[in-house]
């Protein structure tokens, strides 16, 4: 099975020279006309079998639809809250047959870390904001809180001592709790997880005290009381748990509080921006396909495909909030 995996890896590529080939023999440049000419690879950070790679295989089903049976390739290069894939993208030829899975992390990480080989929106083009999920901050059953406000005034009165779940130092579940405690003027304790699994686990069993979860992921357990839902930390109340309060309700110190649960597509940067352009409408077409959205409404996913100029101007002005917050609270990230 492997080396028909390899073969078949192989016979892909083939293909893909041949027509390269065939264009210029034709006289024919690959413009955004004939984009897409050879297999379209997403860049995954994350592992298989996560939650983004389940999102990323409706891309792999759909897009082959809006492209007339192109070949989508997923590859998984994960690791350092995603700058070994984007670093990967920032090299490769600007065409556009290269494409990054990207979280909104990538406008935090310029404000936390000092060590990125690439400027995200000079060496990397901004294509599309694909898809926003809700979350709720959920806590264990036995913690002293049913909202979010018995919450603060417990961590007020226990300084250091209520514990906050990430999935990284730096990335945006860690960055949303530091806002949170910055606007409600409390210390939280932030425990860093590898993975989403292993902080569940520990949640569930009692072991950290509160933790973001998408409010799909999370209903099954609020049902059966594994957790507590106390607060949705995205700006927008949820039909599936329609009586329960954004952050930004609690009063105006949390004026314009939001988790950025998006994610976002990527291509090298230089693409020329026709091909960028076509990238993005495909994407558009693709996360609203019939199939797409039965997968999107079953996760409480919403589609959104905002433009490159949008998704560009939105990844300004989050870098802006975050680099504001960690300046402003004199943040570390180890």
């Amino acid at each position: 099975m492997q080396l028909l995996r390899y073969a078949s890896t192989g016979l892909i590529a083939l293909a893909a020279t041949l027509y390269s080939a065939t264009l210029l023999a034709q006289n024919v440049a690959p413009t955004a006309a004939n984009f897409p000419w050879k297999p379209i690879t997403l860049i995954m950070p994350y592992t298989p079998g996560s939650t983004s790679d389940h999102e990323a295989r409706v891309y792999q089903d759909n897009i082959p639809e809006v492209f007339k049976g192109v070949t989508f390739i997923i590859d998984y290069k994960p690791g350092a809250s995603g700058i070994i894939a984007n670093s990967f993208i920032a090299k490769q030829v600007p065409d556009g047959h290269a494409i990054a899975y990207v979280p909104a992390t990538i406008a935090i990480l310029p404000s936390v870390r000092n060590d990125i080989p690439y400027d995200y929106l000079k060496d990397l083009a901004p294509v599309t904001l694909t898809t926003r999920r809700v979350f709720v901050l959920a806590v264990h059953p036995s913690f002293p809180a049913n909202n979010l406000k018995e919450y603060i005034a417990y961590a007020k009165a226990n300084p250091d001592k209520v514990t906050w779940s990430t999935v990284g130092a730096g990335g945006a579940l860690h960055m949303s709790g530091e806002w949170l405690a910055s606007a409600a003027g409390i210390k939280l304790n932030f425990i860093h997880y590898k993975g989403a699994a292993a902080a569940e686990l520990d949640l569930i069993a009692g072991r950290i005290d509160s933790s973001p979860k998408g409010v799909v992921s999370a209903l099954p357990q609020v049902k059966t009381g594994k957790v507590r839902a106390i607060a949705i930390i995205t700006n927008q109340r949820s039909p599936i748990l329609p009586d329960l309060k954004t952050v930004e309700e609690e009063g105006p110190a949390f004026a314009g509080y939001n988790y950025p649960s998006w994610v976002g597509i990527f291509t090298t940067g230089g693409t020329p921006k026709d091909i960028v352009d076509k990238l993005q409408q495909a994407f558009y077409k693709a996360i609203r396909l019939p199939r797409a959205m039965k997968v999107w409404d079953s996760q409480g996913t919403i589609p959104v495909g905002l433009t490159p100029e949008e998704y560009r101007k939105t990844l300004i002005f989050e870098e802006g909030v975050w680099r504001k917050l960690i300046k402003d609270n004199n943040i570390q990230v180890q």
